[in-house]
């Protein structure tokens, strides 16, 4: 099944997790300027609302849960970098705290996602088509 709804909102995940059996956490605030300029909110759901959902999931014995994080989590310059690398120390620290046979916790990093939202693709297309240069904001980016 899939479920649509706040994980920021404790009691509506707990009833989301009956009766599943895996979980992709995939729910976050990504936009880097939405969480630059709103970053309690960015802590309110990509920080706790991973460990609602980390939490019901233990819960309601899933057996489970896929965490998708971001390359941005690495060394992080912005607020939206910061909230993930902590949303990966939540769940890093709740793997390690309960046994893999109850509900096994594991995450993801992944990097420019091809027709998302706020993706740098489609502008590299636009400048390979408009005969423009690529404009790399860091000299060590590939």
């Amino acid at each position: 099944k899939c479920y649509s709804g706040d994980v920021r909102d404790g009691q509506s995940v707990e009833t989301a997790m009956r009766d599943v059996d895996y979980v992709f956490h995939a729910a976050a605030l990504k936009q880097v300027p939405s969480c630059e300029f709103f970053p309690v909110e960015a802590v309110k759901t990509n920080i706790i609302g991973t460990e609602n959902v980390l939490q019901s999931a233990i819960h309601q014995n899933v057996k489970k849960v896929i965490c998708l994080s971001t390359d941005k989590a690495a060394y992080p310059i912005n607020a939206m970098g910061i909230s993930k690398a902590m949303m990966e120390k939540v769940f890093v620290a709740k793997s390690r705290n309960i046994r893999s046979e109850q509900t096994l916790i594991c995450g993801t990093r992944y990097g420019n996602v091809m027709a998302s939202r706020g993706s740098v693709i489609p502008l590299f297309i636009d400048k390979i088509k408009a005969g423009e240069p690529l404009t790399i904001t860091y000299p060590d980016m590939t």
